[in-house]
């Protein structure tokens, strides 16, 4: 009898492991914004892709379609493309002396680089291209590989302007050609998972995405298709499914974590041991890395194109939220935001600022002012600048705040890095930012002299070999490099 209850009692046990580790009633009891229960989190769960979603969220999976996000990646062909490419635009660098024309040949992309003397052709390459990144709304940039290796080719459509022109950080004497690699940080916001990178590899991919899909929000899909298939359904009004992860059902700083991956796109120190590939929705970005962004003295105007969390937590209105104010306030994830009236933004404004009686919210401008805006709330208090990092675009600067004169342009000296997502960096990671910003961004000394500052401070038990040695590469001190070595 005693053996019996103890078999009875062993296998009631075991099956309500099982059942917390599945979608059973234990699991839909987890609290919400608890991480822990969201299966899909696992290292052992995979990616399935946007089609088997679409299979059942097939509406949100066509509206979806036609986000920036959708539309941020795919093949080099027309329909994607937003420049025509006639052959007749060319773009001449200076610096190097040579000239770049993309033209389309059947429906294939080529740009040709070439030099001139006098009337001679001295140099040409014909380069063909095999993807376009970007949704066009503000870009077009284009990709080429190489045996499976990725590189950027040297230049780019604006699309706001219709200028054709070189790409970010190509102009001003920094013409790489052919040569910039697209790495596993550059794939791994500009597209879905880029599950095809060959590890070891700087650039290289054995399967490219084409856009950004389901599962870089709500995590890998394996197992919520798991458990659809085998009828176990949940009441999602009622419960929250843990099989996959529903940003809205996390707590709002862990959203924030979502959008910050690719809207905070400063200098981003990894993790000991991270990659890129590590971070999933649901977990603290700072569990994988430290971004920083640069202060600057008496600017706060100027910002980088894809700093959008940074310039939104700096408003009042953020801040007066309580954390109910946050991205999706505004944006709907699914709905392109060109398909967004004006009056679903204003809504937002709205609940805040004034209500029923109230047909101009708390606006106090001039009632001509208010009708020239059309009633737009964000034209006045977001209003479209360029980027610091970015030519011939403009974006909505999500500092919220009372109507300015916008400026990009940097108005004093480099002060500091600030770590955005982590209030206590480590010192390592402090040391690695400022190297890794006068190497990547900004060659200003006083980000060597911060990093020189910060290795000495560092405890003599850390050897801080590859920052000591990046640090003298950096400055030109070769022999110093030999020196500590030995």
């Amino acid at each position: 009898m005693r053996k019996t209850l103890l078999s009875l009692f062993g296998i009631a046990l075991v099956g309500g492991l099982l059942s917390r580790c599945g979608t059973g009633p234990g699991e839909e009891q987890m609290q919400k914004g608890d991480t822990l229960a969201y299966v899909n989190l696992h290292d052992s769960v995979g990616y399935v892709g946007k089609e088997v979603c679409g299979g059942c969220h097939s509406s949100i999976a066509q509206t979806f379609g036609h986000t920036g996000m959708g539309m941020s990646f795919g093949p080099a062909t027309p329909e994607k493309s937003a420049g025509s490419f006639d052959g007749k635009k060319i773009i001449h660098d200076p610096h190097l002396n040579l000239s770049y024309r993309p033209f389309w040949k059947d429906d294939e992309l080529f740009v040709e680089e070439f030099r001139m003397r006098g009337k001679d052709t001295i140099h040409r390459r014909i380069q063909k291209v095999d993807h376009i990144v970007g949704s066009g709304q503000h870009t077009n940039s284009h990709i080429f590989g190489v045996n499976g290796y990725l590189f950027q080719a040297p230049f780019t459509f604006y699309t706001q302007k219709g200028v054709l022109d070189l790409p970010p950080g190509f102009e001003d004497g920094h013409n790489s050609r052919f040569s910039r690699m697209i790495g596993l940080e550059c794939m791994s916001c500009h597209n879905a998972m880029p599950l095809g990178f060959v590890a070891g590899s700087e650039n290289k991919f054995d399967v490219v995405p084409n856009g950004i899909d389901c599962e870089r929000c709500h995590g890998p899909g394996e197992a919520h298709v798991r458990k659809i298939g085998s009828g176990r359904l949940t009441d999602t009004s009622q419960a929250i499914d843990h099989s996959i992860v529903n940003p809205a059902k996390l707590d709002v700083e862990l959203q924030f974590q979502i959008c910050q991956r690719c809207h905070l796109q400063g200098n981003a120190v990894l993790k000991k041991g991270k990659s890129f590939l590590d971070f999933k929705p649901g977990m603290e970005l700072k569990e994988i890395m430290d971004i920083y962004m640069p202060r600057y003295e008496n600017s706060k105007d100027a910002f980088i194109m894809a700093s959008h969390v940074d310039r939104f937590k700096m408003s009042e209105c953020f801040k007066a939220g309580m954390g109910k104010f946050n991205c999706t306030s505004c944006h709907d994830p699914h709905v392109s935001v060109r398909e967004t009236r004006i009056e679903g933004f204003n809504a937002t404004c709205k609940k805040c600022h004034g209500g029923k009686g109230h047909p101009r919210f708390s606006c106090t401008v001039q009632e001509s002012d208010f009708l020239s805006a059309n009633g737009n709330c964000v034209s006045c208090h977001m209003p479209s600048s360029g980027s610091t990092d970015i030519p011939h675009v403009t974006v909505h600067d999500h500092f919220i705040r009372k109507p300015k004169t916008q400026s990009t342009t940097v108005e004093g000296g480099f002060i500091r890095l600030e770590c955005i997502n982590e209030k206590d960096p480590a010192i390592t990671s402090r040391i690695r930012a400022y190297l890794q910003f006068y190497e990547r961004f900004e060659a200003v000394p006083q980000a060597l002299d911060s990093a020189e500052v910060l290795i000495e401070k560092a405890s003599t038990r850390e050897s801080l070999l590859f920052e000591r040695v990046l640090f003298h590469f950096l400055k030109g001190e070769y022999s110093q490099i030999v020196k500590w070595v030995e």
